[in-house]
């Protein structure tokens, strides 16, 4: 959202504090936001049936 994206569920992971610091500050960040990023949008479409074709 900070870089204009937007605020739904298929861009969403819940994260411990521990790792929510990893993906802001972290060494490897870029690379965990990438994993985030496809990790959240395969379990949306996984949970609502939806295809990321259709977004």
């Amino acid at each position: 959202m900070a870089e204009g994206g937007r605020d739904h569920p298929r861009q969403m992971v819940a994260l411990c504090p521990n790792c929510h610091a990893m993906k802001d500050r972290g060494t490897s960040r870029e690379a965990l936001r990438a994993l985030l990023r496809q990790v959240a949008s395969t379990e949306h479409e996984r949970w609502s049936g939806e295809s990321s074709a259709t977004s």
